[in-house]
């Protein structure tokens, strides 16, 4: 990751030894140099007096084409971020490893936004902004290292076309535009030559409109070739998922989960589709799967690590799984991780059932320990969990062979109480399980837990 991002997206932050969730984890040091948010002191550094940060809203990071160079092949981690400074009507992203810039310092006349929220982005350069206050959609274009106006799109009316306080954009891989027309109830789509293809409100189901993501099947870094939008709507409290056509597949509101007060904000879908939004209510990030099923919420309020102030915009770059979250006063850097919970053991006749629940597809290592902390045997190593939630290994108390490879690379002191291919004699025991998530934090992040279990006597 490029040190201008870790400027602009990362501030110390102290440790907390009570709050440890894992489903997000924080860089490698390498890679961000300990430095995971950042605030206005930060900003204070690149732009003086300039900028602050006043009600930062939404988020949009992406690989550049023009950043590419196809003869390093490990270059292709360096993003481009955008955030959306509502509260002083500009845009702030990095023009380089080592630069930022601000769209709306020295624009003017038409090119000066109004209020803005939502922001997308691709690869090609191209940029538009939900320019809520003007009721129109702002497009932009990015050749490498400045934002540039094109044109503005709409204008207020309800008519095909206008905007009434326009919320959020998405790009698909066609190049269409969606958006969440907030004050006419609906999602108005445009072609890639942002001429008006067609719009639709769920038959009238659709509430105010706010934050939207999207992913279709031409979407290169996806495990599933899906084709769904998602939206926020009904005072920023209900998620419904609808196909790319304007048809309804789901919804759900939070009151269902048991979260009775909620202020939904922005949406990104990550690499296994699971959908990921901002709740600046409860200080905090809810996760579901691709099919609104709700999986966990990560974050609590506070200045600390794992906290939010106010969560607002969220992106993630779905390669890679390098997650950027918007909040009151500046914004945060993490890596996908994984976390664990429940973990259990059921005995059923001569077999031993540990059942457990992940957050996020992981691969799995686990072993078993006798009461002296010495290795007995591996169950399983390096296999791919590729669902969330409910987990199961099983183990029939026959004492298995372990390479000798392995043992000798992890140095792990055999038990002598155990024979290989017998069954464990009765005594105390324990499993110990590792998790590691299938992104970049793989090999730098391990979630452990263990427990201790009884076989006969």
């Amino acid at each position: 990751m490029n040190l201008i991002l870790f400027i602009l997206f990362v501030l110390f932050a102290a440790e907390d030894d009570e709050y440890h969730p894992t489903t997000y984890v924080f860089p490698a040091y390498k890679h961000t140099y300990g430095i995971r948010k950042a605030g206005s002191t930060e900003l204070f550094l690149f732009m003086g007096f300039k900028v602050k940060f006043r009600d930062p809203q939404g988020l949009v990071c992406v690989r550049l084409d023009s950043w590419e160079d196809p003869e390093d092949p490990h270059d292709d981690d360096e993003l481009t971020v955008y955030g959306v400074n509502s509260g002083q009507n500009n845009i702030i992203y990095n023009t380089s490893m080592w630069g930022l810039g601000v769209y709306g310092l020295y624009e003017d006349d038409d090119q000066l936004l109004n209020r803005p929220h939502g922001i997308c982005a691709n690869s090609k350069g191209d940029v538009y902004v939900a320019d809520t206050g003007n009721h129109r959609i702002v497009r932009l274009f990015n050749p490498a290292h400045e934002l540039q106006f094109v044109q503005s799109i709409g204008s207020k009316g309800d008519g095909y076309g206008k905007f009434n306080s326009p919320y959020q954009v998405a790009l698909d891989n066609l190049g269409n535009l969606f958006v969440s027309d907030s004050g006419n109830h609906r999602i108005q789509v445009f072609d890639n030559n942002n001429t008006y293809k067609f719009s639709f409100s769920g038959g009238g189901f659709l509430m105010s409109p706010t934050g939207i993501s999207l992913t279709d099947s031409l979407e290169k870094h996806a495990r599933r070739k899906e084709n769904f939008i998602v939206i926020i709507d009904s005072s920023k409290s209900r998620i419904s998922k609808f196909d790319l056509k304007g048809n309804k597949r789901k919804s759900i509101s939070m009151h269902q989960i048991g979260y009775k007060d909620v202020l939904l904000e922005y949406i990104c879908i990550d690499y296994h589709n699971q959908i990921l939004i901002t709740d600046s209510k409860n200080h905090c990030i809810h996760k579901f799967t691709h099919n609104l099923e709700y999986i966990t919420s990560f974050g609590r309020e506070g200045d600390d690590d794992f906290e939010f102030i106010e969560p607002k915009g969220i992106t993630i770059y779905r390669r890679f799984g390098q997650m950027f979250v918007a909040e009151s006063s500046g914004a945060q850097y993490y890596w996908v991780g994984t976390d664990l919970y429940d973990l259990e053991i059921q005995i059923h006749s001569n077999n031993l059932l540990f059942t457990f629940k992940t957050t996020e597809p992981s691969y799995i290592t686990a072993d078993i320990y006798d009461n002296e902390e010495k290795f007995v045997m591996r169950l399983t190593q390096d296999r791919l969990l590729p669902r969330i939630g409910k987990q199961l290994l099983r183990w029939n108390k026959v004492v298995g062979r372990t390479n000798k490879n392995i043992i000798e690379k992890e140095d792990l002191e055999v038990s002598e109480k155990v024979i290989p291919g017998e069954i464990a004699p009765p005594g105390n025991y324990k499993i110990k399980i590792s998790l590691e998530a299938t992104y970049s934090s793989r090999t730098h992040f391990v979630r452990e837990e263990e427990l201790k279990f009884k076989i006969g006597g």
